[in-house]
């Protein structure tokens, strides 16, 4: 994967800049303020936008355009197979888009990726920054140049990260722990805490007692008020009876009684429209004291809500506290384990995921690779062979040598026969011809001329037998000769035919394999056979990379199956980093949950057993209540209170008229008002019978008495309850305060469980890197080292105490610490590191290395060893060089560097 090219569409100083790389080394020249920073931040933010910091808001706002409205751009990538990626990214919106398969002719695919770099390069931005984008170290002297180079070197060693110091972590996890201090140290903040902690609930004991004994003596004040108030009553009674008696009149005693009297017949009236059944007899003092119980369990019973109300809270807290996934983390759980079984998990799928990437790129580079076809051609070839071999035995067969002796053969035999024919025919002939000139004969023996005739036929016949006899072997030698020829003439057109069929299938064949002759498909035979090897040879491979495939994928599913069974015991279904961080988190607090359970319990408890003390008060009350209604003949106290308004009005009526007659008593003393009024009915009214003031006075004052010493108790009263107040805080603050420091105690002590856990983590974090990742890095950079040095330094020596020396190749006995190394070779110690850091961070790919500015204190000679190692490292990766110097493109034309020059 290599970067192709940058769009700085809107970037800083750059508008519509574009700039194309090469999958090799690139020099990108600029003089200063030319935008070489710029261009490198804008790759960088490309593939890992700006971070969510301050110094990630300067750089947004040092790069944002002036003079655009935009703030975007784009950032083109190629793979090995010439795959196209494009990343576009508008700063402004804080979105980000990669389109896959950028090309004419297949489908682009678009996918929204924030962080493109670890999609691309498997990289975070800090392992980027710390090993791919290469800077140097800065101006300054060589011993803090050594220093610097150390810290990152030692960091590594134990983090990783050059930028992490696991001394500092620890010292400030022991600072966490020595700022926490100790309970049993009341010297420390946990134990002043603690101490604090104790005073206050001995406190809120003292109060809630304190509290109990107010609500008893408010009570008690309540019923003395309830006294004074009768008491004032009966004194304004007889003041008012003896204040009737003082300014009354004799002469108007009448004239008083007639509207008393007209009064008290209203009141008979009223009195009348009662039912009898209504008025009842009941106590004014159980009636106070039944509704002062009454506004009593008001009170408790809104306490009492309370009071639930916090129980409920709790023992919802509780709930959750239990079935919280931390609370059911038994002892056999391990999560070390887990962690490991997860990492050897995560560590399969990425090396499955490899090998699936390098088995489709196996299928990918031989999917063009037709091996029916390759072997159909070697098929086809061998057919064609065989056929050639046919027609070489058929060829063989149509060898005409015997074909013509035959034929020889029966022409010889024929021209015996014919031969021997001829001599007969002769020989009948000149018998005849022999007859003939013998005519006379002949006439004279014509009257029998049977006799010659039949001699010269019986001598022609001999001839005839004798001639067919010589020539029958002949005649069947020739037949004979003939058939086999005639044979031979069958066989030769069935040879013909078939050598014509198999020239047909032949020549069909070739044409068939696309070849246009013999030659042509020998040819390409040869190409199929090397090229079904190597497919071959190939598949062996891909063969052998499913069954480490197979291999892995069963040992992650047995792992898989273990985190499964630990996982489902919390409840969490999936394997993923979310759940795993979720059985950590929840094995860290586990104990602080145990903690809480316990407390939400204790804490329920104590409000359940202040709810039942209340439930007792409150049923004591009840029940006082329930006697005073059963006393006073009463279901409830709404009847009652309905009851005792009826029975008022009928009091104050029958008080009222008691009071007329009184009055009217009083007014007319010893005489009836029929009497009187018949007796004045002629005269008028001169004489009324005198009322006793001093026993009026008398009673007056013993009620006075009695209120004044009423009194007294409720001051009492209210100096001991005002004595209990001042002497005892509220209970709300109280348990405020003791909230506080228990939260407080809870958040130390779970600060130093946090910072042991983590120390202990650390720890072998440490050791582990320490030991698996430390000699790679140092063989790494011992090798870059020593070439860049020209082998002057042949090794990069790290002991058990992290002191880091460089032996010379010269002595190897002497070990010379950084400090003694000049600025230079710092520097190209500083480029090792680098280098080496960035092949093992990123598991050997061919990730691209880009350098800003980082030859600046190089002399010639090691600019050229750097220089020839860049060239290397390009053969295998891309190489981005920034800088602002000439020096190092003319050093790379004399080294015949082959590079891609690019100007700003």
């Amino acid at each position: 994967m290599y970067i192709s090219k940058l769009h700085l569409r809107s970037f800083g100083k750059f508008i519509h800049k574009k700039i194309y790389f090469e999958n090799k080394f690139n020099i990108v020249y600029g003089e200063n303020e030319a935008g070489k920073s710029t261009v490198h931040n804008f790759m960088e933010a490309m593939l890992y936008g700006f971070d969510d910091t301050e110094e990630g808001e300067q750089r947004f706002n040092k790069y944002k355009p002036w003079n655009s409205n935009l703030y975007k751009g784009t950032l083109g990538l190629k793979d090995t197979n010439d795959e196209k990626y494009l990343i576009s990214k508008d700063f402004l919106l804080g979105t980000s888009q990669v389109f896959f398969n950028v090309s004419d002719d297949q489908e682009v695919k678009e996918e929204e990726i924030l962080n493109p770099g670890e999609h691309f390069f498997n990289m975070n931005k800090i392992s980027f920054s710390n090993t791919v984008s290469v800077r140097q170290l800065g101006n300054k002297t060589e011993k803090e140049l050594a220093a610097e180079l150390k810290n990152k070197i030692i960091n590594l060693s134990k983090t990783r990260d050059e930028s992490i110091s696991i001394d500092r972590i620890f010292q400030r996890l022991n600072s966490i722990k020595e700022e926490a201090g100790n309970e049993n140290d009341d010297k420390t903040l946990l134990g002043q805490y603690s101490l604090r902690l104790k005073e206050l609930n001995e406190a809120r004991e003292n109060s809630i007692n304190a509290k109990r004994q107010v609500m008893f003596l408010a009570m008690e004040k309540k019923k003395i008020k309830n006294k004074i108030q009768e008491i004032n009553i009966r004194i304004d009674e007889l003041k008012k009876e003896l204040s009737d008696y003082e300014y009354s009149k004799e002469k108007e005693i009448l004239l008083k009684a007639e509207p008393i009297k007209k009064e008290i017949e209203e009141l008979n009236k009223k009195l009348l429209s009662f039912k009898e059944e209504d008025i009842i007899k009941y106590s004014e003092g159980d009636y106070k004291e039944a509704v002062a119980i009454e506004n009593t369990l008001k009170s408790m019973y809104k306490q009492d809500r309370t009071l639930s109300d916090a129980t409920e809270e709790k023992e919802d807290e509780l709930f959750n506290s239990i079935n919280d996934i931390s609370n059911k983390i038994g002892n056999e759980f391990d999560i070390d384990r887990i962690n490991a079984d997860y990492n050897v998990y995560k560590e399969n799928n990425a090396k499955i995921n490899e090998l699936k990437e390098k088995i489709a790129a196996g299928q990918e580079n031989i999917k063009n690779t037709n091996a029916d076809e390759i072997d159909k051609l070697i098929d086809s070839y061998n057919d064609v062979e065989d056929i050639n071999r046919k027609t070489e035995t058929v060829n063989i067969f149509l060898d005409d040598k015997n074909y013509n002796k035959m034929k020889s053969f029966r022409r010889a035999q024929i021209l015996s026969g014919f031969l021997w024919v001829i001599t007969g025919a002769g020989a009948a002939f000149g018998t005849w011809w022999y007859k003939l000139l013998i005519t006379g004969y002949i006439n004279t023996y014509y009257q029998v001329p049977w006799t010659e005739n039949i001699i010269a036929g019986s001598i022609t016949a001999v001839i005839g037998i004798m001639i067919l006899i010589i020539i029958k072997p002949f005649l069947t030698k020739a037949k004979s000769a003939k058939n086999e020829i005639e044979s031979m003439e069958c066989e030769f057109a069935d040879h013909t035919i078939n050598l014509r069929n198999l020239n047909n299938s032949k020549d069909e064949i070739i044409k068939k394999s696309g070849c246009e002759s013999f030659d042509e498909m020998t040819e390409m035979f040869g190409r199929m056979v090397t090229e079904k090897k190597l497919y071959e040879e190939k598949m062996k491979l891909i063969h052998y990379d499913e069954d480490s495939l197979d291999a892995l994928t069963n040992e992650n599913n047995e792992i898989i199956n273990n985190l499964k069974k630990s996982m489902l015991s919390l409840n969490l279904d999936r394997i993923s980093d979310e759940n795993i961080n979720t059985a950590n988190e929840a094995y860290i607090r586990k104990d602080a949950v145990k903690d809480q359970i316990d407390k939400l319990s204790k804490d329920i408890e104590q409000l359940k057993n202040e709810i039942s003390k209340l439930d007792k008060e409150i049923s004591f009350e009840e029940k006082r209540l329930n006697m005073i209604l059963k006393s006073n003949d009463f279901e409830d106290l709404d009847s009652f209170k309905k009851s005792v308004e009826i029975n008022k009005e009928y009091a104050e009526l029958i008080n009222d008229r008691n009071y007329k007659e009184n009055m009217l008593q009083n007014i007319l003393g010893e005489y009836n008002f029929d009497e009187l009024a018949q007796k004045l009915s002629n005269f008028e009214l001169s004489e009324v019978k005198p009322v006793d003031k001093q026993e009026y006075s008398l009673k007056i004052y013993k009620l006075n008495e009695e209120k004044t010493r009423l009194s007294e108790d409720i001051n009492n009263i209210l100096k001991e309850i005002q004595e209990i107040e001042n002497s005892n805080r509220t209970l709300a603050e109280i348990e405020e305060e003791i909230d506080f420091y228990e939260n407080k105690t809870f958040a130390f002590k779970n600060k130093i469980k946090i910072a042991e856990i983590t120390s202990e983590k650390i720890r072998k974090i440490s050791d582990s890197i320490k030991g698996d990742f430390m000699p790679l890095l140092k063989k790494s950079i011992s090798d870059n080292f020593s070439y860049l040095t020209s082998r002057r330094y042949s090794d990069v020596i790290i002991d058990e105490d992290m002191n880091i020396t460089v032996a010379e190749e010269v002595n190897k006995q002497r070990n010379i610490e950084l400090e003694s190394l000049s600025g230079g070779t710092l520097d190209q110690l500083y480029l090792s590191l680098r280098i080496g850091l960035s092949s093992i961070l990123s598991g050997n790919q061919n990730i691209p290395l880009i350098f800003d500015d980082s030859f600046v204190q190089y002399d010639g000679k090691r600019l050229r060893n750097s220089l020839e190692m860049l060239a290397k490292e390009s053969e295998r990766r891309q190489v981005i060089l920034f800088t602002c110097q000439e020096r190092e493109a003319e050093f790379a034309k004399s080294l015949n560097i082959k590079f891609n020059y690019i100007k700003l």
